[in-house]
């Protein structure tokens, strides 16, 4: 599907309501047609299944859509592991919102081997300034990485990182509490000595609460670290 077709076919699917209904949640989209997403994976899918590497290749992103779309193609396109980096390193810096940084992350299906070259990529991002990059990094590990073995390094890339952006420290207060929910007392460890800031080791209590996977008994336990 040549990008131009891309561009007809979304305004085809455009729902105004749902944009503006999108758009109060995730205030930083711009130029959103206004397109739900399973469509939007629909299309991703027709892609791939022609000359996606072309499409890939042609793609001038500027609609909301054009860029969620190609994110879905990079990380699930058919290709080498290194071939979906280098395209994952041009895509990253184009990423403005929490919503297709969140999707792009989901997107990736990681096989086993692959992951300690998918972690030594992600963690280019851990010195960056900019705050969709920040994001991917946390996000990609909240995805990918809820791992025994990665456990350490991601306490100490939450303590070390800091951060004043708000989608950054809500996806620490994210990682933090989905961590809780898998490794309990490690996670309880590392909230009695933490080094988030306030927002985030708070943020991160409340969310844990919210989860069904966690005890009554641990949400008062967790009530009581409040900062």
């Amino acid at each position: 599907m040549p990008p131009e077709e891309l561009q007809s076919r979304l305004f085809d699917l455009q729902d105004v309501g749902y944009r503006e209904f999108h758009l109060r949640t995730c205030p930083q989209a711009r130029n959103m047609i206004g397109v739900r997403v399973p469509e939007q994976r629909k299309l991703a899918k027709e892609i791939i299944r022609g000359d996606f590497w072309q499409f890939l290749d042609q793609i001038k992103l500027h609609y909301y859509e054009e860029v969620l779309i190609t994110g879905i193609v990079i990380a699930t396109a058919p290709m080498g592991l290194a071939e979906r980096l280098d395209y994952t390193a041009w895509f990253v810096p184009q990423i403005g919102n929490w919503a297709v940084c969140d999707t792009f992350c989901a997107s990736f299906k990681p096989k086993a081997k692959d992951l300690p070259q998918l972690w030594d990529f992600i963690l280019q991002y851990r010195t960056s300034k900019k705050e969709y990059e920040l994001r991917f990094l946390f996000v990609m590990m909240l995805d990918h990485f809820l791992l025994p073995e990665y456990l350490p390094r991601i306490f100490t890339l939450l303590n070390e990182i800091k951060s004043d952006y708000h989608y950054v420290e809500m996806a620490k207060a994210w990682l933090v509490a989905e961590l809780f929910t898998k490794f309990r007392n490690e996670t309880l460890d590392y909230l009695q000595r933490d080094q988030l800031s306030v927002f985030a080791h708070n943020k991160a209590i409340q969310k844990a609460r919210e989860s069904l996977r966690v005890s009554s008994a641990d949400k008062q336990l967790l009530s009581s670290m409040r900062l």
